[in-house]
């Protein structure tokens, strides 16, 4: 049994809704904590521009330059807490989804963007355009030149990373050191010119933000990795499921479990020999009544994943999870529908073997669509999920180059079609993890056929 289930009554006959309790999430997954979390925000980023009035009240300069200082009082912190908002926090990332919490960080980069842009611009025409255009200034001042010209590259490239081939784990690492070079080299720049700085408790205000950045960089980049090394996962099994697509089993060591949600996804590095040693996020597929074990199911599309079959059971593994919202268990509704397209039929895979451990009841709908037969994962487990009792489920598969013995349905999966598998959209739930593309015109449809937002969810399948 697992690790936190009650005892049953031996008087009691006993159900699998006994045997395996619903998930509990969290306490810091809930509203009400990402509420506080929402308020904090604002506050934090505003507590240096505040303080700075209150402990030198009275304006130092010109209106223009006043308010471009404002500007960068306000960026500066934006900056620093990027480190934070991107460090994988889970009590941070729990109420919102990772998904979420990562597009607010590269909406708050853009933030910092426009007021970094601001602040130069404002102080040079309250002061001397020779700020901007003279070649000896001070050093403070070629720093911050710097910084600007570091977190255009910086935001440009994360923008646009997928159109210049970066791989994921080179990018990575070159944003995460970039970003400390860009918080240092505005750090010195205020240091050195900021006016607000002539006492100890502004010093003092100002460098807490950098110290946390700091504090949460070498958590996420250094003491992590490490802690995580030193509980490493075993690859119990390698298991082809179609072609070019694998499942992997692993163990954590000793008596620890991972506590998730059907449907979540983990970050998942391998360690072998033939096998590219990066982290990648990974649906689980397994129901979390499975004691102890956890399996990812990955198709080989990229560098890392084209390794995936040189897997041998022994092999080592770290496991950093788990994270999302994705999850029918997050959600109450009666009438799902879970819309897959290939490999994203894994998460739902979670949730559909959950129901069936759970003896859950509830009406199922999946659309799951694929090129041809053979790129089906896990057809004959869903036909014996179809023909048994719990949950109730109803699989429509459509493929878009079916074979000439193929019977189904053949396509591509768009709203009409959907509308048509699932005798029309209201009173139901949707669930979409298909490609990006596919995704995004089935979101316009829903919600031009009347389908509200808090009835859709989506799970991408990259971040």
């Amino acid at each position: 049994m697992r690790s936190g289930v009650a005892e049953i009554d031996a008087a009691k006959p006993a159900s699998r809704y006994d045997l395996y309790p619903p998930y509990r999430a969290p306490w810091f997954a809930c509203p009400v904590w990402g509420v506080l979390l929402c308020a904090a925000y604002p506050l934090l980023i505003l507590t240096p521009l505040t303080l700075f009035a209150i402990l030198s009240p009275g304006p130092h300069h010109a209106p223009l330059v006043e308010i471009g200082m404002d500007c960068a009082a306000v960026a500066f912190p934006i900056l620093a807490l990027q480190f934070v908002i991107s460090a994988r926090l889970r009590w941070l990332e729990a109420p919102f989804g990772l998904d979420v919490v990562l597009q607010f960080h590269r909406m708050m980069a853009f933030v910092a963007l426009v007021l970094l842009c601001a602040h130069p611009l404002l102080v040079s025409a309250g002061e001397s355009w020779g700020l901007l255009t003279r070649w000896h200034v001070r050093w403070p001042i070629w720093a911050g030149r710097l910084a600007f010209l570091v977190l255009v590259a910086h935001i440009t490239t994360a923008a646009f990373r997928r159109i210049m081939r970066l791989r994921y784990e080179t990018w990575r690492r070159l944003h995460s050191g970039v970003a400390v070079l860009l918080l240092g080299l505005a750090l010195m720049h205020s240091l050195m010119l900021g006016h607000d700085f002539e006492g100890r408790a502004a010093t003092l205000i100002w460098m807490t933000f950098p110290l946390v950045a700091g504090i949460a960089w070498c958590y996420g980049r250094l003491a992590r990795p490490w802690l995580m090394g030193r509980r490493p996962y075993r690859i119990l099994s390698i298991m082809a499921e179609a072609p070019r697509v694998w499942t992997l089993t692993l163990s954590p060591s000793g008596n620890r479990t991972l506590d998730y949600a059907p449907g979540q996804f983990q970050f998942l590095r391998l360690h072998g020999s033939g096998i590219i040693a990066e982290e990648h996020p990974f649906s689980i597929a397994s129901s979390p009544v499975l004691d102890g074990q956890v399996r990812v199911t990955v198709k080989e599309s990229g560098d890392f994943t084209s390794t995936i079959g040189r897997v041998k059971p022994g092999d080592l593994a770290t496991v950093h999870g788990p994270y999302g919202r994705f999850s029918h268990v997050f959600h109450s509704s009666n009438d799902l529908v879970f819309i897959a397209g290939g490999i994203g039929i894994t998460p739902f895979m979670s949730m559909l073997r959950y129901m069936r451990d759970r003896s859950d009841p509830r009406r199922v709908l999946l659309v799951y669509a694929n090129r041809t037969p053979a790129d089906i994962v896990f057809r004959s487990e869903l036909e014996s999920m179809e023909s048994g009792a719990f949950p109730t489920l109803k699989t429509i598969h459509i493929l878009s180059e079916p074979t000439p013995d193929w019977a189904g349905h053949i396509g591509r999966l768009n709203l009409s079609s959907l509308e048509a598998f699932c005798g029309g959209f209201s009173g139901k739930m949707f669930f979409l993890c298909c490609p990006p593309t596919m995704t995004a015109g089935l979101i316009r449809g829903l919600k031009k056929a009347g389908v509200g937002l808090e009835l859709i969810h989506t799970d991408y399948f990259g971040l």
